[in-house]
C-alpha cells in the first residue's frame, strides 16, 4: 500500500525539479553557451571580435574547477552577459531561444505536475477507503473482544469445538463422494438398461463401443461386396434385387444383424438360418421400399403421411399382392440366396487380432461356424471370436461412466490445475467440451491457462443455497396440476375427434392424422419437460439443507457452463428461481434501491430509465404484497411478468425487507442481475470504433437506455407501411403490428451468424405467438411467406444500422476462408490466453437412414477436409463468443480480488443488491481495458504467422468512438 506521506514527499520533490533543474545544470549552461556563441555568429554586430573575446574569457573561467559551480552561476553570467556589446536583434533571439525552450520545458513539467496530482488524488482516495475500512475492522475487532470476553467467562470446550468442525467437514467430504457415485451409479443403470432395451435391435449399432468394432469391418467392406456379387450371374433374380437394394445399406444392415443376433446377446444358439434368414428378409425389404420410391413416389409418399415409419416398414415386409410396380415375389429362395451370400461375405472379411494389445499378432477370422447335434437333430451354430466381446465390453466399461448426470457439489470444488485435473473428487471432467477434437486438445496442454484455471475456481467457489420459499410454492403448483409459468401440466392434450368419414375420405384422414402428429408431438414434449422438472425438484429436495456449488467449464469459444446439468443457475426461470447465494448482505440504501430495479427488470419494465423502474416497484406494492401473501389464489400479478418465478422471488425478497422495519439492515441473498444491451453487438461497435452503432446498444452515456430491437423494429416498420401503400397483402397485415418481440431473436442472433433459414423460422415462431388467435396463420402458405417477408426485411434493417459491424463481419468472414481453403482449421487466441480451434470438417459424422432405423457413421480423423462453408460462417460469431467470455472472465477475476460475490449466465452479470455499483464499475472498466487492446491487429498479425502463405485483406479503418467513455454509460449493462 502507497502511504498518503509519499504523494507529498513526491510532491515537493517535483516543484524543486521543476524549477531549478534547468537554470542550475551543468546541460543549462553549455545550451546558455551554445545559443549566445549561435547568435553572435549569425548576427551583424561590429563588436563580434570583442565579444569573442569576453566569450573565450567565459569559457576559460566555465572550465576552472577553483571556481564553485554556485558562484559561476551566480555571479559569472549575469555580469558577463551586461558586459557583452550585442545588438538588439542578438538579445531578441537569445531571449526569444531561452523563452521557446523554458517554454517547452514548462509545459512539460506542467502535464508531470497534473499527472503527479491525479496520482494523489487517486492516492487520497484510496487512504479514505481504507480510513473507512479501518473504522469497519475496529468495530468488528471490538465485537470480538466483547464476544471473546463473553467465552472466556463461559466453560467453553475449544477441543470439541474444533472436532465438530473436523467431523462436519469429514461429514460433508463424505456426502460428496456418495453424490458423485451415486450420478455415477446411476450413469452405468441407465446405460445398462438401454443395452438391454437394445440388444438384437437394428439401432444398436449407434452405441460408440459397438459402432467402433463395426467400423473397423466396414471400412472397404462395400467396394468388396460390391466386386464378389459383380462376379455372380447378373441374371439371379437375387443378385437383381442386391444391385436394387443399395450395397451401402444392405452391408450395414447385414453386419448389425450379425453382431446384434450373435454379440449383443451372449447368445452362443444363433444358428446360421436364422441370421441369413434375417439378413435375406431385411435387404429384400430395402428393394421393396426402393423400386416403390422410385417407380411410384406419389404411392410412397401418400404411404409415409397416413403411415407411422414402423408400420410402413411392416408393409414394405409383407406381401405386395396389391402393389404390381413389384414384378419379383419374395421368394424364399431368393431370400435365402440373398442371405447366404451376405453371411459368406461376412465370414470372409471380418477380421479379428488374435492376441489383442500384442505388436504383430495375427489377424483371424471374427466368426466361425460351429456343427451341433442336439436330441439327435444336427444344428449350425455363429460363434464369434471371444475377443470380439473383449472389445465390445471394454468399450462399454469405460463409456457407461461417461454420461453421468452429476450434482452440485457440497463441498468447495477443487481447484482446476490442468485440462483434466479438477473440480470433482472422484470423477474426471475435461475443462473442456471439445467433442473429440484432438487438435484442440493438443493446444490445450500447450497453453498457459493460468488465468482461465483461476476464472473457473471463481465460478465454482460461489455458495449457493435452495429457496426454500420458492420451492415449497413451486411443489404446490405441481401438486395442483402445474401448468404455471414455466411449470409444464400433468396431463396430456386430449386427441381431436375422429371424422366420421375418415376411413373413405382421404383429405380427411390426412387432416385428422396431421392434427393428430401435433398433438402427439406437444404430449411428448410435455412428457419430456415433466420428467425433467421432477428431476429438478428432486435435486433441489436433495439440496434444501445444504450449501452447494457448481463447478464450470467450457465450451471451445471460452464460454463458461455449469457442469451439473439440471439444477443450475443457467437453466430455466423457475430452475434459477430456486437458487440464491449462500452468503446474506445488509442491503444499505443503494441495495434497497438495486432490488426494486431488479423487479422492474424481471417483470419487463426494463426499458425506461432507472428512476422510473423504482416507481414502477414502488406504485405495485400491493401487488407485491398479494404475491407473497397469496401466490397461488391471489390476483397472481407475479404470473404477468416475463420471469414470473424469478418474479416472485424477488417479490418475497422486497416483502421481506420492508416488514423487517428496517430494508436498509435486512440482509439479503438474492442475485441481482446486471444485462449487456445485445451483447455481441457492443464488442463489434467497439472493436469497428463505431460510434452510431455504440450509440445504440448503450456503449455511449444517454440519459435512457437505447433498445436495439426497437430500433430495429422501427425500420421494419417503415419498411412495411411503405409496402403497404405500394399494395403488398402480406405488408398491410402486418401495419402497425411490427414489435421488438417480432425481431428481438433474430437481431441478437444476427451477430452470431444466424442464416436467414434460420432467422425465417425464429419469425415464424414469434409470428405464431403473436398471432396465435388469427386465422391466417394457420395458413401455412401465407405464415412462410409472411416470416420470409419480415426475416428480408430484419436482415436490411441490420445492415443499414450496424456498417461498423457488418464490415468486421465480412472481413473475418474473408480472413476465415481463406484459412478454410487452404485446408487448415481456423484458430486464434482469446486475450486470456485461450487456444480456440474451430472444429468444423466434412463427413466427420453423417447418417444412412434404411427401412429400420438410421446408422450413424463416424470418422474420428483430423485427415477430414476441414468444412469450408461451416469454417467461415461459424468464425464471427465464435470469436465475439471468446471476447464476452473474457470479458466475463475478466469480470469475476476482479470481483474476487474486491470480495465481491459474483456469477454469470454469459453476459448477464449477478451479484448481491448492495454490491451492484461495485460490479458495475468493474466490468465498465474491464470493457474498456479489454477493447483498448489492439484486438484485430493481434489476430491479423497471429493470422499472418500461423498461415504465412495466405495473403489476408486489410482490417476495416476504425471510427472514432472513444471506448473510455463506457465508463460514463448508465445503461452499458443494466
Amino acid at each position: 500500500m502507497i502511504r498518503i506521506s509519499d504523494g507529498f514527499k513526491s510532491i515537493s520533490k517535483f516543484k524543486l525539479q521543476s524549477f531549478n533543474s534547468f537554470k542550475y545544470s551543468n546541460n543549462g549552461l553549455n545550451s546558455f553557451y551554445n545559443k549566445i556563441n549561435n547568435s553572435i555568429s549569425s548576427g551583424s554586430n561590429n563588436n563580434n571580435n570583442n565579444n569573442n573575446i569576453k566569450i573565450n574569457e567565459y569559457s576559460t573561467i566555465k572550465n576552472n574547477e577553483s571556481m564553485s559551480s554556485a558562484r559561476f552561476k551566480e555571479t559569472f553570467i549575469p555580469e558577463f552577459f551586461n558586459t557583452l556589446q550585442l545588438d538588439e536583434t542578438t538579445k531578441t533571439n537569445i531571449n526569444k531561444s531561452n523563452l521557446k525552450e523554458n517554454r517547452e520545458k514548462y509545459l512539460q513539467y506542467m502535464d508531470e505536475l497534473a499527472e503527479t496530482k491525479e496520482k494523489l488524488r487517486k492516492l487520497e482516495e484510496t487512504f479514505i477507503e481504507d480510513i473507512a475500512k479501518l473504522k469497519k475492522a475496529r468495530i468488528v475487532a471490538e465485537q470480538y473482544l466483547k464476544d471473546g470476553e463473553t467465552l472466556m467467562d463461559q466453560d467453553v470446550n475449544w477441543e470439541s469445538d474444533m472436532k465438530a468442525i473436523n467431523e462436519k467437514e469429514k461429514n460433508l467430504r463424505k456426502l460428496e463422494t456418495l453424490l458423485e457415485f451415486e450420478a455415477i451409479e446411476d450413469a452405468v443403470l441407465r446405460y445398462r438398461e438401454l443395452m438391454e432395451d437394445s440388444t438384437g435391435k437394428s439401432f444398436m449399432s449407434n452405441f460408440k463401443s459397438v459402432r467402433e468394432v463395426m467400423m473397423q469391418w466396414n471400412e472397404g467392406l462395400m467396394e468388396k461386396v460390391e466386386a464378389a456379387l459383380n462376379k455372380e450371374n447378373q441374371k439371379q433374380p437375387w443378385v437383381i434385387i442386391t444391385k436394387k437394394a443399395s450395397i451401402q445399406k444392405s452391408v450395414l444392415k447385414a453386419l448389425n444383424i450379425l453382431v446384434g443376433k450373435c454379440v449383443l446377446n451372449n447368445n452362443i444358439d444363433v444358428s446360421i438360418e436364422s441370421v441369413r434368414e434375417y439378413i435375406g428378409i431385411s435387404v429384400y425389404a430395402e428393394y421393396k421400399a426402393s423400386v416403390i420410391k422410385k417407380e411410384e413416389p406419389s404411392i410412397h409418399k401418400k404411404l409415409s403421411k397416413l403411415i407411422p415409419a414402423s408400420a410402413l416398414q411392416k408393409f414394405y415386409h409383407i406381401s405386395n399382392d396389391n402393389i404390381d410396380v413389384v414384378t419379383l415375389p419374395p421368394d424364399p429362395v431368393e431370400v435365402k440366396s440373398i442371405g447366404q451370400f451376405f453371411v459368406d461375405q461376412l465370414f470372409l472379411h471380418c477380421k479379428i487380432q488374435e492376441n489383442l494389445g500384442e505388436d504383430g499378432s495375427r489377424y483371424v477370422p471374427a466368426f466361425s461356424i460351429e456343427s451341433r447335434y442336439t436330441a439327435g437333430m444336427r444344428t449350425t451354430k455363429v460363434v464369434p471370436h471371444v475377443n470380439i466381446f473383449k472389445l465390445i465390453n471394454d468399450g462399454h466399461s469405460v463409456r457407461e461412466t461417461g454420461g453421468a448426470r452429476l450434482y452440485p457439489m457440497v463441498i468447495k470444488p477443487l481447484p482446476w490445475l490442468s485440462p483434466v485435473e479438477g473440480p470433482y473428487l472422484h470423477y474426471k471432467v475435461p475443462i473442456m467440451r471439445t467433442n473429440g477434437s484432438s487438435m484442440q486438445l493438443r493446444s490445450l496442454a500447450d497453453a498457459d491457462l493460468s488465468l482461465v484455471y483461476r476464472s473457473l475456481n471463481v465460478l465454482g467457489e460461489t455458495p449457493w443455497k435452495i429457496n426454500r420459499d420458492i420451492y415449497e410454492v413451486i411443489m404446490s403448483a405441481w401438486e395442483s396440476g402445474g401448468n404455471i409459468g414455466d411449470i409444464p401440466k400433468r396431463t396430456d392434450n386430449e386427441y381431436p375427434e375422429v371424422p366420421e368419414d375418415v376411413v373413405f375420405n382421404f383429405e380427411a384422414r390426412r387432416e385428422y392424422y396431421k392434427k393428430e402428429q401435433k398433438i402427439k408431438a406437444l404430449n411428448y414434449n410435455l412428457h419430456s419437460l415433466r420428467c425433467d422438472t421432477l428431476y429438478k425438484l428432486d435435486v433441489a429436495k436433495k439440496f434444501l439443507d445444504h450449501t452447494l456449488y457448481f463447478p464450470h467449464n467450457i465450451d471451445f469459444r471460452g464460454r463458461s457452463y455449469p457442469i451439473p446439468p439440471h439444477l443450475n443457475h443457467l437453466g430455466s426461470d423457475f430452475c434459477r428461481s430456486l437458487l440464491k447465494f449462500e452468503k446474506s448482505l445488509p442491503l444499505g440504501e443503494k441495495g434497497f434501491y438495486w432490488l426494486k430495479i431488479h423487479v422492474a427488470n424481471l417483470f419487463g419494465v426494463d426499458k425506461i430509465p432507472l428512476e422510473d423502474r423504482v416507481i414502477f416497484t414502488e406504485k405495485n406494492m400491493e401487488n407485491i404484497f398479494d404475491s407473497v401473501d397469496n401466490p397461488l389464489g391471489g390476483n397472481r400479478w407475479w404470473l404477468k411478468a416475463d420471469y414470473p418465478w424469478q418474479t416472485l422471488g424477488a417479490c418475497m425478497e422486497i416483502t421481506k425487507a420492508i416488514r423487517s422495519g428496517d430494508p436498509s439492515s435486512f440482509e439479503s441473498n438474492l442475485p441481482v442481475h446486471q444485462d449487456g444491451t445485445c451483447n455481441g453487438l457492443q464488442h463489434y461497435a467497439a472493436l469497428g470504433g463505431d460510434v452510431w452503432g455504440a450509440e445504440k446498444v448503450n456503449l455511449l452515456p444517454s440519459d435512457r437506455p437505447q433498445d436495439v430491437y426497437s430500433g430495429v423494429a422501427q425500420l421494419v416498420s417503415k419498411l412495411v407501411d411503405k409496402d403497404a401503400e405500394d399494395g403488398n397483402e402480406i405488408a398491410k397485415f402486418f401495419v402497425g403490428k411490427v414489435d421488438r418481440k417480432l425481431v428481438k431473436q433474430t437481431v441478437m442472433t444476427s451477430v452470431y451468424g444466424v442464416t436467414y433459414i434460420g432467422a425465417r423460422e425464429q419469425i415464424e415462431n414469434a409470428i405464431l405467438e403473436k398471432f396465435k388467435d388469427c386465422d391466417e396463420i394457420n395458413d401455412d402458405r401465407f405464415l412462410f411467406k409472411a416470416s420470409s417477408y419480415i426475416a428480408r426485411h430484419t436482415f436490411s434493417s441490420l445492415n443499414d444500422m450496424f456498417v461498423g459491424a457488418r464490415s468486421i463481419m465480412k472481413w473475418m468472414s474473408e480472413c476465415s476462408s481463406l484459412i478454410a481453403k487452404s485446408g487448415e482449421c481456423v484458430s486464434w487466441v482469446t486475450p486470456l490466453g485461450l487456444p480456440v480451434v474451430q472444429p468444423y470438417r466434412k463427413g466427420g459424422r453423417y447418417s444412412i437412414r434404411t427401412l429400420e432405423c438410421e446408422f450413424i457413421v463416424v470418422h474420428d480423423d483430423e485427415l477430414l477436409p476441414v468444412d469450408t462453408n461451416r469454417q467461415r460462417s461459424a468464425f464471427p460469431p465464435n470469436f465475439i463468443h471468446s471476447l464476452d467470455s473474457t470479458h466475463m472472465f475478466l469480470t469475476a477475476l476482479s470481483c474476487d480480488d474486491k470480495g465481491i460475490t459474483y456469477s454469470s449466465v454469459h453476459d448477464s452479470y449477478w451479484t448481491h443488491a448492495c454490491t451492484v455499483d461495485n460490479m458495475n464499475e468493474i466490468l465498465r472498466n474491464e470493457f474498456v481495458e479489454l477493447h483498448k487492446q489492439p484486438i484485430l491487429e493481434r489476430l491479423l498479425e497471429w493470422f499472418q504467422t500461423k498461415y504465412p502463405n495466405l495473403n489476408f485483406p486489410p482490417i476495416p479503418k476504425k471510427g472514432q468512438l472513444d471506448i473510455s467513455r463506457v465508463k460514463e454509460s448508465k445503461y452499458f449493462f443494466h
